[in-house]
């Protein structure tokens, strides 16, 4: 029933908030930090953005790593959980829900788009790099 109001609403232009329980898109959002989802057109869409979309399992939010077009089936989008190391099964425009635009975190708001968000996000992943390349030279090292 969650998914159904959550959908209408998008669909009619209002903003939904909810706490996503699950770990696959820490460090951004983690594990039941509520998330707000604004309504998107599948054309605003961009690869960077979170998106709220459903499957046969409910409602999951995970990452655009890239976008694509079907002359038969229009639009899609491959979508990846930022602690994942698969993408998902290419998802068509019409089981998007939303983008997520914000999570809330120890009392204060961080926004999730625009410029600012993909700066943090690509520092974070090269982050991420960095310090599994690191792990990986200490372990030859000493090992």
């Amino acid at each position: 029933m969650f998914q159904e109001v959550s959908r209408e609403l998008l669909r009619l232009g209002y903003r939904i908030r909810f706490r996503p329980p699950g770990r696959s898109m820490q460090p951004t959002i983690r594990d039941g930090e509520p998330i707000t989802v604004a309504p998107v057109a599948s054309h605003q869409i961009k690869r960077g953005d979170i998106l709220l979309y459903c499957t046969g399992r409910g409602m999951i939010a995970h990452r655009v790593v890239a976008t694509g077009l079907n002359e038969e089936t229009g639009a899609y989008f491959i979508l990846r959980g930022d602690s994942s190391h698969t993408s998902d099964d290419p998802v068509a425009a019409g089981r998007i829900l939303g983008r997520v635009v914000s999570v809330e975190r120890d009392g204060r708001t961080i926004s999730l788009s625009g410029r600012r968000a993909l700066i943090r996000h690509s520092a974070s992943l090269w982050a991420t790099k960095i310090r599994g390349r690191l792990a990986s030279a200490r372990g030859q090292i000493y090992g």
